[in-house]
């Protein structure tokens, strides 16, 4: 879990320690019961790249969430996994969701691919779109090499993949 925690938090200055913090008891709570976490390791079994995916209609209850940071002393900041409500996607209720994703430098394209691909082509198969919430968002280079391309303005904004019609060019 904790190596899973330093890739996806990247050593972006937005992550302090708390925030770390945050992000393993929503990944340990939520993101291994709720969600679906990819990884991909080198032939040396180093962790190269990882993903926290929320399939069509899982969602994080904002209650529980925050009462699970109160028992552990821990306050929200802005810009992690807490910023992911259902409410901001309620137009289109069966997508998916990238919660997080991060890739270290060794493991490239490759090992990005291999926590993004197979998801993206379960979203396409059932002609569901996929959401990049936050903390993802912040790779949207990333992400755009996927076919992610931003959406809306201000609260309403991010990152949004429409899916790929069955024989089309896909990522």
């Amino acid at each position: 879990m904790n190596a899973i925690v330093r890739l996806l938090s990247g050593g972006r200055r937005q992550f302090a320690v708390e925030s770390q913090s945050e992000l393993r008891l929503t990944l340990a709570h939520f993101g291994l019961e709720t969600g679906r976490v990819w990884v991909a390791e080198s032939e040396a079994d180093v962790l190269e790249a990882a993903a926290v995916w929320l399939p069509p209609g899982a969602c994080i209850d904002e209650g529980e969430y925050m009462a699970l940071l109160r028992l552990h002393e821990l306050r929200t900041p802005a810009g992690m996994l807490s910023a992911y409500h259902a409410s901001r996607f309620q137009h289109e209720n069966e997508h998916w969701t990238l919660a997080a994703v991060g890739t270290t430098a060794s493991g490239g394209d490759e090992a990005a691919g291999a926590v993004l691909a197979p998801v993206l082509q379960l979203a396409d198969a059932a002609g569901q779109p996929a959401f990049a919430g936050e903390p993802a968002s912040l790779q949207a280079e990333l992400l755009s090499q996927w076919g992610f391309v931003p959406y809306g303005s201000g609260q309403d904004s991010g990152l949004r993949r429409a899916p790929v019609p069955p024989g089309a060019a896909a990522a």
